[in-house]
């Protein structure tokens, strides 16, 4: 039973293309709602992924940070040790000659120096 649609009334014409149209509406309506939710998905997979980037890039840059201050810090370190080292030679070397200075004092030579020192 072929009817065309021209052998319809004209109410069940209308019926006919009104269900059309309904069908054609809930198709559409479902595959709009399905690419949106793939849109959903892979938006939130680059929200995902952006995040993890941004982050890493953000433990690199941390890290790369605290390498060179320790790096400066150690410099520094060195350097002060260094000038420790320095002025406990001095140090030491001048508390040498002011004890010789206050020996000879205590012994009254006033300032002559002994003929070893030099």
């Amino acid at each position: 039973m072929n009817t065309r649609i021209t052998d319809l009334s004209p109410l069940d014409q209308i019926r006919l293309v009104e269900a059309e149209v309904a069908r054609r509406l809930v198709a559409a309506r479902e595959a709009v709602e399905e690419k949106a939710a793939k849109v959903r998905t892979i938006s939130e997979q680059l929200i995902y992924a952006v995040r993890d980037a941004g982050r890493k890039e953000g433990e690199a840059h941390y890290k790369a940070v605290v390498g060179k201050a320790e790096e400066e810090a150690q410099v520094v370190v060195l350097r002060a040790r260094q000038r420790a080292e320095e002025l406990k030679h001095r140090g030491g070397q001048r508390m040498a000659s002011l004890t010789l200075r206050c020996v000879d004092f205590v012994l009254g030579w006033k300032g002559e120096w002994r003929a070893d020192e030099h």
